[in-house]
């Protein structure tokens, strides 16, 4: 796969705590892929990091 890439670090709200991290990574790639994204569970972005 070609182009740039992004890392993006994001502190999950507190209600998240109760989810597996299996359902929480199937959630936001679910919604990633979806016409205008947003993360679920999202809270503080805490970092972006964009790679060539």
């Amino acid at each position: 796969m070609e182009g740039k890439k992004v890392i993006i670090v994001v502190r999950l709200i507190k209600e998240a705590d109760g989810k597996s991290n299996r359902r929480i990574e199937k959630e936001i790639m679910q919604e990633l892929a979806e016409g205008m994204p947003k993360i679920p569970w999202q809270g503080e972005i805490q970092k972006i990091v964009v790679l060539d």
